[in-house]
C-alpha cells in the first residue's frame, strides 16, 4: 500500500473512532450488526464444534437472523444506532474480491462504510444499514486480443469476452476510473406472525453450509431487493424440526454488459427448506431451488412469484441444490456438502446414466481441539467444483451461472450471486486458526482456477505454434495470515494475502515447453490487505 493510501486508511479509522466517541457521549444506544462471515459469525461456527448442534437457521443465514433482538419491553418502541463498520481493501496488481457484497475490491484501494439504525416495536422490526462504497479502481491489463473471440456489437468493451451465448454479465472491470456508490446494504423491514416472518429486504443471504462458497446464494454480490417469508423459529414436523424461506426479487444488469436497455431487468424467486431429524443429533439437511427469468418491465414481477414451484420452461433458468452439515461435538468435528445442478434429470434412467450432468459441488470439513482454557485450535478445509461436467460431450451444456435465454446469467449488478469463484471455476482452501477469548490469529492457503470453461472458447493463438490449452489455465495460488482483536477501543479484523496468478486471462501465447519463453506469458503477483474496524 502506498504512503498516501496508508495515510487515508489511518485517517478514516481515526475519524470513525472519534465520531463514535462523540455520539456515544450523547446517545448511549449503539448495537452491532452481525453480518455474514464476520467475527461473531465465525465464532458461532466454532461454537457448533465445541458445544453441539447445527441450527437450521444457520444454513439460511442473513444479518437479520444472526443479529440478536434489542433489549427491553417488546410491546414498546426500542431503537438503537447500528455501530459503524469501516472496511478498506487494497490490491496491488489485480482485483481480488470474494464474498464482499456490494463492495467490489478492484486494483488499488476500496473503502466501505456501513452504519444505520435499528428499531423494534411489537411484531415489527427494522434494520436500516446502508453502505457507502468508494473505489480507486486503478487500471490493469485486460485480456489480450489473441485470447478473445469478437464480441457482439452491442456488448460493452469491459464485458466478459468469452461467454457470448450462453452469456453472463461478469465484467472484467467495473469502469475505467474510480467510483462511489451508496447501496441499501443490510436493510430489512419485517413483521412477525407467530412462527413466520414476512417483509422486504436488500440484505445478503447465504444458503447452505459452505465456508467460502455457497452455490445458490451467498454474499458475493450486492443484495437482491425482494419480498420474503421465512420461519422465525423451528417448526416441529416430519420427526424433526424445519426451517424455511421463500422470496421474490428483482435482478439488475451492470452498466458494463450491453447497450440494450430493454433487457436490463430479471426476476428471481427462490425457496429453501432445512430439516433437522430427531434421530441424528447435529445433522441438518437442506433442499433449495432458485428460478430466474427475463422481464420486460418491473410490473411483470408479481407474475413470477411461484416460478420456484414450476418447471424450468423455455424462458426460465434454474439452480437446484441439496446440502447438509453434520456436527459431532464430542469429537469437535463437522463435515458438510452441497451438490447442485442447473438441469433436472429427464428421468430415472437419465439420472442413473449421467448423474453428474450440469452438476457443481462443495465438500468441506472442520475440526477443533482445545488448546488451553477457553482457547481452541481449528482446522478448516473446503473444495468447490463448478467446471463443466464431462456430459457436455453428449449434449449441450452451458457453463455454471451462464444462460442462453437470460443473457445476464445468474448475476446481480455484474457479480455472481452464488459461489465467489464465479462461472466455470474450481477452488481448494485450507485454514488453521487459534482462538483466544478476545483475539484470533490464523494462516490460510488456497487455489482458484478461474472461469476454466472459457479457455476452450477461442482457438490456440498462432504464436503458440502447437496446441497449448493444457498449460494456459488461469490459476491463482495464494496464502496469507488473518487476525481479529476485540478491545475496549473497538473490534479490528486484518487479513493479508499474497498471491501468484498464472496465465492472467489465459495469457499464454507460446507453446507448452518445460522451460517456455516467459515473454508471451503473463503472470501477476498480487498482495491484498484488508482491514475492518468497528467501535466498541
Amino acid at each position: 500500500m502506498s504512503p498516501a493510501r496508508s495515510t487515508l486508511v489511518l485517517a478514516t479509522v481515526s475519524l470513525i473512532a472519534s465520531l463514535h466517541r462523540e455520539l456515544t457521549a450523547q446517545v448511549p444506544f449503539w448495537r452491532p450488526l452481525v453480518a455474514i462471515g464476520d467475527e461473531v459469525d465465525n465464532r458461532a461456527r466454532l461454537a457448533h464444534l465445541n458445544h453441539g448442534g447445527t441450527d437450521g437457521a444457520y444454513l439460511l443465514r442473513t444479518a437479520s437472523r444472526l443479529t440478536p433482538a434489542l433489549e427491553g419491553d417488546s410491546t414498546s418502541l426500542r431503537w438503537a444506532f447500528v455501530l459503524p463498520e469501516i472496511a478498506v481493501v487494497d490490491n496491488t496488481a489485480l482485483p481480488f474480491s470474494l464474498n464482499d457484497g456490494a463492495l467490489w475490491a478492484g486494483r488499488g484501494w476500496t473503502g466501505g462504510l456501513r452504519t444505520g439504525i435499528r428499531a423494534e416495536w411489537g411484531r415489527w422490526f427494522l434494520i436500516l444499514a446502508p453502505e457507502l462504497i468508494v473505489s480507486e479502481n486503478r487500471s490493469y491489463q485486460l485480456a489480450d486480443p489473441l485470447t478473445v473471440p469478437p464480441r457482439p456489437l452491442d456488448r460493452h468493451p469491459l464485458s466478459s469476452p468469452w461467454h457470448l451465448s450462453p452469456s453472463i454479465d461478469a465484467p472484467l472491470r467495473f469502469g475505467y476510473s474510480g467510483f462511489g456508490v451508496l447501496d441499501p446494504g443490510q436493510s430489512t423491514l419485517g413483521v412477525r406472525f407467530g412462527p413466520l416472518v414476512a417483509g422486504v429486504s436488500t440484505e445478503s443471504e447465504w444458503w447452505g453450509p459452505g465456508i467460502h462458497n455457497a452455490i445458490l446464494l451467498s454474499n458475493n454480490a450486492p443484495g437482491i431487493p425482494r419480498v420474503l417469508i421465512r420461519t422465525a423459529r423451528p417448526l416441529h414436523a416430519l420427526a424433526g424440526k424445519l426451517e424455511g424461506t421463500w422470496f421474490l426479487g428483482g435482478l439488475s444488469e451492470s452498466p458494463f454488459f450491453d447497450s440494450n436497455s430493454g433487457n436490463d431487468r430479471r426476476s428471481i424467486t427462490g425457496g429453501a427448506l432445512v430439516w433437522m431429524p430427531n434421530f441424528a443429533d447435529g445433522l441438518a439437511l437442506g433442499l433449495a431451488r432458485t428460478v430466474y427469468a427475463s422481464l420486460s418491465t418491473w410490473r411483470d414481477l408479481p407474475a413470477h412469484a411461484f416460478d420456484v414451484a414450476l418447471g424450468q420452461g423455455p424462458s426460465r433458468e434454474q439452480l437446484i441444490s441439496l446440502f447438509g452439515r453434520w456436527v459431532f461435538p464430542a469429537d469437535h468435528f463437522a463435515a458438510h456438502f452441497e451438490w447442485a445442478r442447473t438441469e433436472f434429470p429427464r428421468g430415472l434412467r437419465d439420472f442413473l446414466t449421467a448423474p453428474n450432468h450440469s452438476q457443481g459441488y462443495t465438500l468441506g470439513l472442520e475440526w477443533a481441539a482445545p488448546a488451553g482454557r477457553a482457547r481452541f485450535l481449528r482446522l478448516q478445509a473446503e473444495v468447490t467444483y463448478l467446471e463443466r461436467s464431462p456430459s457436455y460431450r453428449d449434449r449441450p451444456l452451458a457453463s455454471f451461472y451462464t444462460s442462453a435465454t437470460v443473457v445476464q446469467g445468474y448475476t446481480q449488478r455484474g457479480q455472481v450471486i452464488g459461489a465467489a469463484i464465479g462461472q466455470g471455476g474450481s477452488s481448494q482452501w485450507l485454514g488453521l486458526d487459534y482462538f483466544a477469548p478476545r483475539w484470533r490469529v490464523g494462516v490460510f492457503g488456497g487455489r482458484i482456477r478461474w472461469d476454466d470453461d472459457a479457455l476452450y472458447t477461442f482457438p490456440t493463438p498462432l504464436t503458440a505454434i502447437a496446441a497449448n490449452k493444457w498449460c494456459s489455465h488461469d490459476v491463482s495460488l495464494f496464502g496469507g495470515v488473518t487476525a481479529a482483536l476485540e478491545r475496549n477501543w473497538g473490534r479490528l479484523h486484518v487479513s493479508l494475502t499474497r498471491g501468484e496468478r498464472l496465465n492472467v486471462f489465459f495469457h499464454n501465447l507460446t507453446q507448452c515447453d518445460l522451460e517456455p519463453n516467459p515473454l508471451p506469458i503473463r503472470d501477476a503477483r498480487n498482495t491484498t490487505l484488508e482491514l475492518r474496524f468497528s467501535p466498541p
